[in-house]
């Protein structure tokens, strides 16, 4: 296949998706996925290239990014958030450069929006919680004992920490010196 046809193929291609609704990204992105220059299409294709704009059917990014956002928003106000932003947009063929540019121009955000989540640490991440004592006895090599035999040590006023009572003195003397805090309240 020589190189006016490829063009050929790849902007009736192009224009066949905007004509049936199912335009991927931009045009742009689209030579850029198949292998062709778009800044070459024109000069190639000659008197057969029309502009992009005037292609029945055809969105430009910010319109699509617009639905893309509006559609986001609306999954998270009804509590279906479909995962990240940035994972939602690419999943519909827009890069990071272009949705950024969008919500920039915008003056939008994603963060704040009714009902959104962030899954990097809110409370939809896959991180499961681990109690505090629980990670100083796995480091001190033992598991607390039942709660009614600990002893408890109260560090800055505001976090309790229990030790089983069977606990060396001396292992609780260096916890509180690794802390380097202010201990009181120690009980039984």
């Amino acid at each position: 296949m020589d190189k006016v046809e490829r063009y050929r193929q790849v902007f009736l291609s192009f224009k066949e998706l905007c004509s049936t609704g199912r335009q991927p990204s931009s045009f742009s992105a689209y030579c850029k996925a198949n292998s062709v220059d778009q800044c070459q299409m024109r000069q190639t294709l000659k008197n057969e290239f029309q502009n992009i704009k005037t292609l029945p059917g055809y969105r430009s990014i910010s319109h699509i990014c617009s639905v893309i956002y509006e559609d986001f928003k609306q999954k998270c106000a009804d509590g279906r958030q479909p995962g990240t932003f940035a994972d939602f947009y690419r999943s519909h063929g827009i890069t990071w450069e272009q949705m950024h540019g969008y919500l920039k121009r915008n003056k939008l955000k994603v963060v704040g929006l009714p009902g959104y989540v962030m899954l990097t640490g809110g409370s939809r991440s896959r991180c499961q919680e681990i109690p505090f004592e629980d990670v100083i006895f796995e480091e001190a090599g033992f598991l607390p004992a039942d709660t009614c035999s600990t002893i408890t040590v109260k560090v800055d006023g505001h976090v309790a920490v229990s030790f089983p009572t069977d606990t060396d003195v001396a292992v609780i003397a260096r916890f509180v010196r690794k802390l380097g805090k202010e201990v009181g309240d120690v009980g039984a």
